[in-house]
């Protein structure tokens, strides 16, 4: 896929004019509430995903070891259901 020299030399100008418009500093204090609350953002956000992933992986696992688990006993769950039918039925 080709770039056009025009379509590169308008992202470009775009790109100067928009780093000539912004400021070269803030100037701002990041106060104690402001840093501890970014704090916690990032570690709500860290714990979103590393309890996405857990749930992502655990539970398929989970079902495939019932899975795997129920298909190497039929035998005993059989003989557990019928001592337990009555004896009419």
């Amino acid at each position: 896929m080709t770039r056009s020299p025009l379509r590169l030399a308008g992202a470009l100008l775009a790109l100067t004019l928009a780093a000539l418009v912004m400021p070269d500093a803030a100037h701002a204090y990041g106060g104690p509430g402001s840093v501890i609350s970014g704090i916690g953002a990032l570690l709500a956000a860290a714990a979103a995903l590393l309890a996405s992933l857990f749930g992502f992986l655990w539970f398929p696992l989970k079902r495939l070891y019932k899975r795997m688990s129920s298909e190497e006993e039929p035998t005993a769950a059989s003989a557990d259901s019928s001592a337990d039918a009555p004896a009419g039925q």
